[in-house]
Formats: structure tokens, sequence, C-alpha cells
């Protein structure tokens, strides 16, 4: 029985060191705020949801930034002013037996100065969702933000 039980947290701590995460430097204005809903799963799973953000370019083409670890009721995140970023809300569940399982919410969006966004993130037992809206400076109503995902991308041409 101890064989087994020292097995099997020796496969965690290697599960644990494969991960390569890095944190999302978050020093940017804060200008993102994201309230979050997490019933957190049964006696033998866990559920957690991460924001990972990426830098686009103009062609398309993705830069990891890190990742935000949503862990409270509300986590403030600065996005990065004037670049278009694509926020990944990812739904993650493991079990005491071993299944992960992972699913994402994409949208994309170039923050402006003095705009903030709100979004709401739950992972229910029955479900999870993802909805953002994009606040104008000195505007109390914003606007619903789209799922804009990365494949929905159109890269510009450059004039010549």
């Amino acid at each position: 029985m101890w064989r087994v039980f020292a097995v099997a947290l020796a496969c965690i701590g290697l599960l644990a060191a494969c991960s390569s995460t890095k944190t999302y430097r978050n020093g940017a204005e804060k200008n993102m705020l994201v309230r979050v809903k997490n019933e957190g799963g049964g006696f033998f799973s866990s559920t957690r949801p991460n924001l990972h953000v990426f830098s686009v370019n103009a062609a398309c083409q993705t830069e990891y930034l890190g990742t935000v670890e949503l862990d409270a009721p509300s986590v403030e995140v600065g996005l990065p002013v004037g670049q278009t970023v694509l926020i990944e809300f990812v739904f993650s569940k493991s079990t005491f037996g071993g299944t992960n399982a992972a699913t994402a919410v994409e949208m994309m969006a170039t923050p402006r100065k003095g705009t903030r966004y709100e979004f709401d993130v739950a992972y229910l037992r029955n479900g999870y969702s993802a909805t953002g809206v994009e606040f104008a400076p000195g505007q109390a109503k914003g606007r619903e933000m789209e799922y804009r995902r990365l494949r929905d991308c159109v890269a510009s041409k450059k004039k010549t």
C-alpha cells in the first residue's frame, strides 16, 4: 500500500515539474477586472479557471506573455495599451484518477488608454462561461465584448 502511495506522489511531482506556465508580468496599469465564481469540483475532482495572455502581431502570430491564476473572487490585471492581445480563459478539471480536461474561451482586444474591461468568469457544476464588457473612458455603461478567436484574426498587409 505504501509503495502505491509513494509512486502516486512521485507521479504528481513529475507532472508539476513538467507544467511550463510562466506567471504574467502584471506590471501595467490595472485596466481589467475579472470576477471569478468557481464551485471547485467535487470530492474526487478539482476545477480551476486561469487566464493566459498573448500578444498578437499584424501577421496574427502570438507570443505567450504569461498566465494569471484566477484564484480569488476578483483579480485585477494590467493589459498592455495599444497592443492587440488574446485573452484566453482556460477551464481545467482534474480528477483523483488522473483524468485531466481543459476548455478555453478566447477574446481578442486592443486595449486603449483609459478604457477598462470587466469579465465575469464562472466554472459551475453544470458548465462554464466567460463574458466581458468594455467601458470607454468616463462611461458608466459598457458594450459587450465579442468572442474573437485567434483563428478569426485577419493578417494585415503592409503597403509598399
